[in-house]
């Protein structure tokens, strides 16, 4: 199945605001805990980081604090996993949760939250749908059923087409928020760019001051760097052995740039047509660049003596910050980029037999 969307359900969200100017209060009760720390933290380079502690009491935990505009942060819990996900703004903001199940936490006194928890209210819904005929599509591949497989796969590419319009419809209600902007971000990741822009552009004036539209706008121009019909950006990493390997040593041949990890699924599902693939078209001048998004060595060299991939493979091991994967875009792997011999991008995300009729294209 190619991809798997959640549609998201337009709403228009008529929200109150008891905003003040100054300064955040966060109050809140955790059942099942009555001491230890409470530490407001805040995501940062993919972790979390502490800004903040105070003493959880029988009474509850509280915070005061300004800050300079509505973002995300978490309450993490002495001895607890898991955190609580806010948006927190300078107002008054409430926090009812029960230790045993963070996730269902409710958040009130926000506008920026209220906005998010609608948007994963209508996301839970959908999602357990699309779960649903996830589970039938597996059914249906275990009996080789193709009519019943593609008859599903149909049914999820409709999703995706109604995912994207209700996105733009709940963003348009809702779009002058940061949390909308958060929102934004989230939805467009996995996008091409025209869509990335169009999400962006129905974004509003306090929207646009939020971090992530920042960021949603900094991937916009990434993505249109390595757009099909653009060069292929250079970039060289060590190979298995630490010496150094760069994709324009490649010049001359087609070279399918495949971004994966010992440690997706998906990635490892697909290894053995992309093994066929480069067995068969090898001879004909294909090299293939694996670009591994791993962070641990011995499981990034076992992985590939595993799978029998015996073409080109290099990392700088360290995970989804890896240079090559930023510097392609890359939020989502298995991803693949097929460069011609002239060094231009000429196709992306493909696989299985799509990879393959692309690549003959181009070695006939």
């Amino acid at each position: 199945m190619k991809k798997i969307f959640i549609a998201i359900a337009a709403i228009g969200l008529f929200l109150g605001s008891c905003t003040s100017k100054d300064q955040y209060k966060l109050t809140g009760k955790v059942e099942g805990m009555t001491e230890g720390k409470v530490y407001l933290s805040k995501l940062q380079d993919n972790k979390l980081v502490k800004t903040d502690s105070t003493e959880m009491t029988a009474t509850g935990f509280s915070f005061e604090g300004t800050v300079a505009s509505p973002d995300l942060y978490y309450l993490e819990l002495e001895g607890q996993r898991g955190a609580i996900q806010l948006f927190l703004e300078n107002t008054a903001i409430t926090v009812d949760a029960n230790v045993e199940n963070l996730r269902e936490a409710k958040v009130t006194g926000s506008l920026n939250q209220d906005v998010l928890t609608n948007f994963g209210a209508l996301q839970k819904g959908f999602q357990e749908k699309q779960q649903a005929l996830y589970s039938e599509y597996q059914k249906a591949a275990e009996a080789k059923n193709q009519v019943a497989m593609d008859s599903i796969e149909a049914e999820f590419n409709k999703s995706e087409a109604d995912k994207f319009t209700a996105s733009k419809e709940f963003l348009k209600l809702n779009g002058n928020t940061a949390a909308a902007a958060f929102v934004a971000y989230r939805i467009a990741s996995p996008l091409e760019v025209a869509e990335m822009e169009e999400v962006y552009a129905v974004l509003g004036e306090n929207a646009l001051k939020s971090s992530y539209a920042g960021l949603l706008k900094d991937k916009i121009e990434v993505l249109k760097k390595v757009s099909v019909g653009q060069p292929a950006p250079d970039f060289t990493l060590n190979t298995t052995e630490g010496k150094p390997l760069s994709l324009s040593s490649f010049k001359g041949k087609v070279v399918v740039i495949d971004f994966w990890a010992s440690w997706c699924g998906p990635c490892r599902g697909e290894n053995p047509n992309v093994v066929k693939m480069y067995t068969e078209l090898h001879p004909k001048g294909v090299e293939i660049l694996g670009v591994s998004l791993d962070d641990k060595k011995e499981k990034w060299l076992k992985a590939i003596e595993d799978d029998g991939l015996v073409w080109n493979h290099v990392s700088d091991l360290k995970g989804w910050e890896s240079s090559a994967a930023k510097l392609y875009g890359i939020s989502g792997i298995p991803a693949t980029v097929i460069v011609d011999q002239n060094g231009v991008i000429v196709a992306k995300n493909l696989r299985g037999e799509e990879l393959k009729a692309a690549i003959e294209k181009l070695v006939q």
